[in-house]
């Protein structure tokens, strides 16, 4: 079982310079909360990975005594991957213990969306109640805004909404409490949006407006990312629960190949799979001698001569950068513009694929970092917002901007700021007790008398501590970083 008794919560009443603006508005703002099926611990459900029910509601209860105590109106804004569609079977009767085959996850109607939506209210029925109790609709009003991601798209159907509706008692008078935006929201000097659409290639849409699959406008178009998750990542994690933590999965492929070589190569082989845009080159084993007509998949796909590879990585460090080279403009296509100076250059790509996936997670970063400051520039907003990444991050811009990303709630599988000993330890025995700090992030935005937002990235698991103004905390275990980067160029209802 999670304990949460070391968080040390403790009232939000009281603790911050918002409290000088008294009578002025407050927004707070979370993402990545990928609300599951439920059922993490005692149900055995190991595809769950929201396990903070009750520390959500009584930060929702934090909330709601700051707002009556100041009279503060409060807009909780939640920035995408509030539910994680792509991790629950489509079944009427959802029973913990089962693994379901894939097709019980691929079917993306809004009749199974529903039955997915119907499951987590089911597991989760805490949060609901919560969310529900935070709505208030006398002044001062509270109120919530649900930002789809990618891994909610299904949140589009309007059927989806409704039922949303029903169980948060959002109708009627009420109904004005409760807003979905379909892509950003950008008003009051901020600007929230989840951010998969500027990090990578592999999770974004072409119309993220209508997420209807062409052709089939009855289900849904999912990215290969998407379908990364149902095909091979529900399958792993099952087996390795902190594989769905690390970010991009470009990044996770690289850090698998410094501990388990099989497993990177399962991963290297679906992702080809799963990105058809790619063109599989020859591949020479040897840095000397090339091996006419055989693919780099084909050599993954085939057992003994992935034990050679295997062999050869390990030994071999020349080997092991030629490699490198290789998979590295696979692993490239992942990316929004992979064929600018995006990509990685030879020079830039060692034999050490720790710093190689290190380099792949401040590719991303970047990414969302160049695309705040542009919308800072374009929307004129004061406080940029991101998910997505899972990686909190607090930073200036030029001007008087702000660039904040609200990492993610899941607790413990925040894995960005631990140390090399404990990847190592989780590779090698998923099930070995490691110590993982928990963190749970939020942004809080209160307004000044000239209604200018001030923003603050804080975790409510440490005292609301706030959280430092730079992106590589200690305890990173890199100290050197690629930094060969470059960043993609981009309603609320």
């Amino acid at each position: 079982m999670v304990e949460f008794q070391k968080c040390g919560i403790m009232s939000l009443v009281g603790n911050y310079a918002g409290r000088d603006f008294v009578g002025r508005k407050l927004k707070i703002v979370l993402s990545d909360l990928h609300l599951g099926a439920g059922y993490a611990q005692a149900g055995g459900n190991c595809l769950e990975d929201f396990v903070a029910d009750e520390p959500l509601a009584q930060f929702l209860r934090e909330i709601e005594r700051e707002a009556e105590l100041d009279q503060r109106e409060v807009e909780l804004i939640i920035n995408g991957d509030l539910f994680e569609f792509l991790q629950i079977p489509a079944v009427a009767k959802f029973d913990p213990t089962e693994v379901y085959p894939r097709e019980a996850y691929l079917d993306s109607s809004a009749e199974a969306s529903v039955k997915r939506l119907n499951i987590i209210i089911e597991g989760h029925q805490e949060i609901f109640s919560a969310l529900s109790d935070f709505m208030h609709v006398e002044a001062p009003k509270r109120r919530i805004t649900i930002i789809k991601g990618n891994h909610d798209v299904n949140l589009f159907w309007p059927g989806v909404k409704s039922r949303l509706r029903e169980v948060l008692g959002a109708s009627g008078a009420r109904a004005s409490l409760l807003l979905f935006a379909e892509e950003f929201v950008s008003r009051e000097k901020i600007y929230v949006e989840h951010g998969h659409q500027r990090a990578e290639k592999m999770n974004s849409y072409r119309d993220f407006l209508d997420p209807r699959l062409p052709g089939d406008p009855t289900q849904l178009y999912y990215p290969a990312g998407s379908h990364f998750v149902i095909n091979v990542f529900n399958e792993i994690e099952r087996e390795r629960w902190f594989v769905d933590s690390i970010k991009p999965l470009t990044a996770l492929i690289w850090f698998a190949f410094q501990w388990d070589f099989n497993l990177a190569a399962s991963m290297l082989k679906s992702f080809i799979a799963h990105t058809p845009a790619l063109v599989v080159s020859d591949f020479a084993p040897h840095a000397e001698e090339a091996v006419s007509g055989n693919t780099l998949l084909q050599y993954l796909e085939t057992a003994d001569k992935r034990l050679q590879m295997s062999e050869q990585y390990s030994s071999d460090p020349s080997f092991r950068r030629q490699f490198h080279q290789q998979i590295q403009r696979y692993l490239d296509d992942a990316h929004v513009a992979n064929q600018s100076n995006a990509a990685f250059s030879e020079a830039d790509i060692g034999s050490n694929p720790l710093e190689m996936g290190q380099a792949e997670q401040n590719r991303q970063r970047a990414s969302l970092r160049q695309a705040a400051a542009e919308i800072a520039r374009q929307e004129g907003a004061k406080v940029i917002l991101f998910g997505h990444s899972h990686h909190p991050v607090y930073e200036a811009l030029d001007g008087d901007g702000v660039y904040i990303n609200t990492g993610c709630w899941l607790w413990k599988q925040d894995l960005s700021g631990v140390p090399i000993e404990t990847w190592e330890a989780l590779f090698k025995d998923p099930q070995k007790n490691v110590d993982i700090p928990g963190r749970l992030p939020y942004a809080r935005i209160d307004y000044d008398e000239d209604d200018d937002p001030i923003a603050q990235l804080l975790d409510f698991a440490n005292k609301n501590a706030s959280f430092q103004a730079r992106e590589d905390q200690a305890g990173n275990f890199f100290s050197r970083v690629l930094n060969r980067i470059v960043a993609p160029t981009r309603s609320e209802e």
